[in-house]
């Protein structure tokens, strides 16, 4: 088994070069298209910066609070998972820039605050985290709505987020916008957004996200499933199924590595598809922290394989919503203190 995952992790580390080749091929000749942008400004997230000193220049810096921050919970996290942000989408996980502007107002007035995904992963690793009523806002899909929509909003209050990107999508060729495909960010975003400190990026694999077939009949599910093999005419036995997620698994985590320069270890698991298998594949690939879609606060001890989220991003979440799940999270706290 060693032996076979060393040659599965230089097949690999090859097919990555190879696509790599390929894409930067496209890159290359596309580049003279790809508009300049204005860079996003760096912004520190320690808490001794104030909002007004990192705000985007065209962006009203936010007043600070001159009441007393309630204390929701301490040692808890809430982590917000989002996908799409944008006007006029009938995606069932998509919600307008407004909803999304409402989300960050409710968090700042109500003393809620959003930590790194450094300061999320030290507490994972430590069981310590200075923050009270700490939240963490991700998003899924890497979507390029995340860089026009959301993040100019997450940027006027000082926020930091963690996107979860299809690595395999992650390009500025122009034939990253498909049809019935929506649009993708490009590596130029991901790069600027980093530079403003408050972006971090995780994988959400490299290429299986879609449905396939399960059985048969033809009933789909997810690619991170076992999938039914119509040239063999049988479902993938358990080995095939590992070594097709380890493969996709380990393209991901090396190909973000190396065109973000940061060492990616946290993935996002597709449609929320999860199973002991999922686990120890991403955990053999390299990964210290897989995220899914169960709701629920993690707390220190809480599994890094296994962490919970609650889907925040679709359109019947408002802010009373909101209010509630932060009441029954207060009230967790309480009843652990009692």
């Amino acid at each position: 088994m060693p032996n076979k995952r060393l040659f599965l992790f230089v097949f690999v580390t090859f097919l990555f070069m190879i696509v790599t080749a390929g894409i930067m091929g496209n890159v290359s000749g596309e580049k003279k298209n790809v508009p300049e942008v204005q860079p996003f400004p760096h912004v520190d997230t320690s808490k001794s910066i104030s909002v007004e000193q990192n705000a985007e220049p065209n962006v009203t810096p936010l007043k600070k609070a001159t009441t007393k921050p309630k204390l929701w919970y301490r040692h808890f996290v809430v982590v917000f998972k989002y996908h799409h942000v944008a006007k006029g989408s009938d995606q069932h996980y998509a919600i307008t820039p407004e909803q999304f502007a409402g989300h960050m107002s409710f968090l700042h007035e109500n003393g809620l605050n959003p930590i790194s995904l450094d300061e999320f992963t030290r507490f994972m690793e430590t069981g310590d985290l200075s923050t009270d009523n700490a939240v963490l806002i991700t998003f899924d899909d890497g979507y390029e709505s995340y860089y026009t929509d959301a993040f100019p909003i997450l940027m006027s209050y000082g926020y930091p987020s963690v996107n979860f990107v299809i690595a395999d999508r992650l390009r500025d060729a122009a034939d990253r916008k498909r049809e019935k495909m929506t649009t993708p960010l490009t590596r130029q975003q991901v790069k600027e957004m980093q530079g403003s400190g408050l972006a971090a990026f995780g994988s959400h694999t490299y290429s299986l996200h879609d449905e396939q077939e399960q059985n048969e009949w033809g009933e789909l599910g997810p690619e991170t499933a076992p999938v039914y093999r119509e040239d063999l005419q049988r479902l993938e036995v358990e080995q095939e199924y590992r070594d097709r997620l380890y493969v996709d698994f380990s393209m991901s985590r090396v190909g973000l590595g190396e065109w973000t320069d940061h060492q990616v270890d946290t993935i996002s698991l597709p449609y929320g598809y999860t199973s002991s298998i999922v686990r120890e594949t991403a955990q053999q690939a390299g990964y210290r922290y897989v995220f899914t879609s169960t709701p629920g606060v993690v707390k220190s001890g809480t599994n890094p394989f296994a962490i919970p989220r609650f889907d925040v991003g679709v359109r019947d979440v408002d802010v009373t919503t909101l209010h509630q799940l932060f009441t029954k999270a207060k009230n967790e706290f309480e009843g652990e203190q009692s």
